[in-house]
């Protein structure tokens, strides 16, 4: 699972820097050195001449620390290590010793250092940081495990519910971890079963696979004569491989009996939330309006200017970043989770031009107070708004098209505008933007996505580059127009009408989204 964003108030860049981990960056070239040739470790005329490999060692931890930082390695809990710190430990040790050697290698081509070592520094950093980790578990599993887990008396309060899991995969293997972790334990895996015969007699996560599917019920039978009760079976969600026919049998043989019969997600309380249906995935048909043509190339139009743009903004990209930085500090950049094509959601980027809602101690901060003068000024230039093209770029937005909402502040009907790439401008943010209403915006929206033309474009984003001079301005013929139009072609649509009538009074004006 890749690492969360953070709120803006938690965001603020912290130098953590563990004192074991900066230990093996200091010690990790020394161990290379002495374990290529010890000899390379004699110090000659030092201090009056600096040995290669005195250099060599120095550009290697002055490297080393910058690296450990940038993947924040040190982030981790070590007797809690994950896949991803692994990764991050790989690829902060990739950093130190790639651009050691290239410093070492454009100044000295690294004379008086073995072409081998290093390859020796990369193994001895990245195997020193994991043992570490490795260490910090085993002591923490161990005093874990000297804690008792429960007196299985008569007397005792958490006697665990016996299981048995259907299925061997990674779903299962991390519920019998999480199991093993519960304190106080009020469940205990006693077995698992599985549709393939090549895994029976086996274990997953010392688990034994004691047999097929289809032998659950003599199974049960058998434990029962071992005096061994098993109160649930659990199905595990990854267990895509057990036939229906055969769930259906376990189900009616475990009910029978009187045993629960549930899949791990509901068991664990993980299963999707049976809340309100959301607006954006029901069934119900579209209304009938048209995507054009245009729109089957306008993706590799969008690529291509913003790769040019990206080029040609270099320079103000920097300024507006550091205008941020000046302004707000760290982190400049400001992300919010917006509602795309086809209802996707995904993290929409901009410059930062407020300050975090909350301050160091948590106190809120009146909206009021929070925009200053340069973030006014990189509003209204729309100087926020340049890492959007990276959104462009990775196929999240167009260039021009609907701006994209935040999922409170979707019309009532918002299957038409989410046809097509949300854009970084569009027709509704020429003809009055933040000043029009929801319902105003929304047939702007959809007038662009019937009418979206490479002339219409063209046209948008010229007057784009006034409205950053001139500010914005209602359009009212535009309005009335793309209202007219809206009446005439999808007033009679019962796909359309009946659920705007519905959400009519849910809409939510564009003042609702966050002042970012």
């Amino acid at each position: 699972m890749a690492r969360r964003h953070l709120p803006t108030s938690k965001s603020h860049l912290r130098a953590r820097l563990a004192a074991t981990d900066l230990l093996w960056a200091a010690a990790a070239p020394v161990i290379a050195l002495a374990l290529r040739d010890p000899s390379l470790l004699d110090p000659g005329d030092f201090p009056q001449k600096i040995p290669a490999t005195y250099l060599y060692v120095l550009v290697a931890i002055l490297c080393a620390i910058p690296a450990l930082l940038a993947f924040r390695v040190s982030d981790g809990l070590n007797h809690l290590v994950s896949v991803q710190d692994a990764l991050a430990v790989c690829g902060a040790v990739a950093l130190a010793v790639a651009s050691s050697s290239f410093i070492l290698f454009v100044f000295t081509r690294l004379d008086g250092v073995p072409r081998s070592t290093p390859l020796i520094y990369g193994l001895v950093f990245g195997g020193g940081l994991m043992v570490d980790r490795a260490v910090a578990t085993l002591f923490h599993q161990k005093a874990w495990k000297e804690e008792p887990l429960w007196a299985e008396t008569a007397a005792s309060p958490h006697i665990p519910r016996r299981l048995i899991i259907v299925g061997a995969d990674r779903f299962a293997s991390l519920t019998i971890r999480l199991l093993d972790h519960q304190r106080p334990r009020t469940f205990q895996v006693i077995a698992a079963v599985d549709t393939r015969p090549n895994f029976v007699g086996r274990s997953i996560c010392g688990v034994k696979i004691v047999g097929l599917v289809q032998e659950l019920e003599g199974i049960l039978d058998e434990y029962a004569v071992h005096g061994v009760d098993i109160d649930e079976i659990w199905l595990s969600d990854e267990a895509s491989g057990v036939p229906d026919d055969l769930i259906e049998k376990a189900a009616e043989d475990c009910d029978r009996r009187g045993k629960k019969f549930v899949r791990i997600s509901e068991a664990l309380n993980l299963s999707p939330s049976q809340g309100v249906r959301s607006q954006l995935s029901n069934g119900d048909a579209l209304p009938s309006i048209e995507v054009g043509d245009y729109f089957k190339f306008k993706r590799a139009i969008d690529i291509f200017v913003a790769i040019i743009l990206l080029v040609l903004l270099m320079p103000l990209t920097f300024v507006a970043a550091y205008l941020a930085l000046l302004d707000v500090g760290t982190p400049v950049i400001f992300w919010q989770q917006r509602v795309g094509r086809n209802g996707r959601k995904f993290l929409l980027y901009k410059f930062r031009t407020y300050p975090a809602p909350f301050d160091k101690d948590g106190e809120r901060i009146p909206d009021n107070q929070r925009l200053s003068k340069i973030g006014r000024m990189m509003r209204a230039a729309r100087l926020d708004e340049i890492p959007q093209l990276l959104n462009v770029l990775v196929g999240d937005m167009s260039l021009i098209g609907p701006r994209p909402l935040l999922p409170q502040d979707q019309p009532s009907d918002p299957r038409i505008r989410l046809l097509v790439r949300p854009g970084i401008t569009g027709w509704a943010q020429l003809n009055g933007g933040r000043t029009v209403t929801a319902r105003e915006k929304d047939a702007l929206d959809i007038w662009y996505i019937r009418h979206a033309s490479f002339w219409l474009d063209l046209k948008i984003a010229a007057q784009t580059l006034l409205i950053a001079f001139t500010g914005e301005k209602i359009n009212a013929s535009a309005i009335a127009q793309a209202l007219r139009w809206r009446e005439e072609n999808l007033a009679s649509d019962p796909a359309f009408v009946g659920r705007e009538e519905a959400g009519s009074a849910g809409v939510v004006g564009a003042s609702t989204q966050a002042p970012y």
